[in-house]
Order: C-alpha cells, then structure tokens, then sequence
C-alpha cells in the first residue's frame, strides 16, 4: 500500500458519514423500526415491514401475483412468496383467474384492509418523527427530492437503460 493509497482511505473513511448508500440505509433502518414498534403497538406481531410492498399493491376487487409483482419492482417467485406468507397469517387470500386457468387473483381479507390502513397510520407517524428532527419543509423537499430519483430510475428500468434486477458489481481487480 502506497503512502498515497493511505491518504485517500483515511479521506474516505473520514467522508463515510455522507455516503449516499450509508445514509439511504440507516433512514430506511430508521423508518423499519419507528414502523415496527407501531405495528407491533397495534397488535401486528407477525408481520413484517417488507410485507407491506404486496399488500399495498392489491387493488380492492383484487390483483394477480403477476401484475402485484410488476408493481412492486419484484419478480413474480418473490412475490409468490410474500403472498402465501400474507395468506398463511390471514391478510389475504387466493381465488383461481377466472380468465386464465393457471394464474390466481390475490385478495383482501378484513385483516389485511386493516392492515393496510393501519400502515397509513404509521407512515403519518414516521413522517410526525421525522419532522421532529428535520421539520415540515426539509422533509417535503427530502420527499420531493427522492421521488426524482425514483422517478429516474423507473424511467430507466421503463427504457431498458438498467436491468430491472440490480446487478452485484463485479470491480475487485487483482
């Protein structure tokens, strides 16, 4: 290791605290468990926060694993899975299509329209948290800004500019 490699890692490691990777990953920790401890306030003891991605893109008259799947950004397997651990714990339940014999169509049960507005509850506790810390306008511009971002990317996923899948990087050189 060069004097010069040193340098530039002591500069890293100094700068780690505003990696956008970093930052992006400890407010989303930051968000899991404010939303934990409200689901599990509420009596939803089972249920995980990454649940969530399946049930809110149920329509109300009802979705198939396919299109559920395409909404979250998931692959159809995924979302298999998440859907048979919802139906198993009673958020949802599954109906044969009447329009094509091999695909199912995903419901609501009561508990899982709870569920659901019981999340809208919490993510108008989260933002109450944030706002503590970073007020109303920062966090309506933080809002505004990721949305760009968001946007960009399914923009690009939309192009075919990026897989839809992200791909581990492969950048150790010997």
């Amino acid at each position: 290791m060069t004097e010069d490699d040193v340098i530039k890692l002591k500069e890293f490691k100094a700068s780690k605290n505003r990696l956008m990777g970093r930052l992006l990953n400890r407010s989303y920790r930051y968000m899991s468990t404010l939303a934990v401890k409200f689901l599990t306030d509420k009596g939803y003891t089972n249920f995980r926060v990454g649940q969530i991605v399946a049930l809110v893109n149920i329509d109300v008259e009802g979705t198939s694993v396919n299109k559920i799947a395409q909404k979250a950004g998931m692959t159809k397997q995924g979302m298999s899975k998440l859907v048979k651990e919802l139906a198993d714990e009673g958020f949802v339940y599954t109906e044969k299509d009447p329009s094509d014999a091999r695909a199912l169509i995903v419901k609501l049960t009561d508990l899982g329209v709870r569920c659901i507005l019981d999340w809208k509850a919490c993510t108008e506790y989260i933002d109450q948290n944030f706002e503590e810390v970073i007020g109303a306008e920062q966090l309506n511009i933080l809002k505004d800004i990721l949305r760009n971002l968001v946007d960009k990317y399914e923009e690009m996923i939309e192009t075919g500019e990026v897989p839809c899948e992200p791909i581990p990087l492969a950048f150790m050189k010997k």
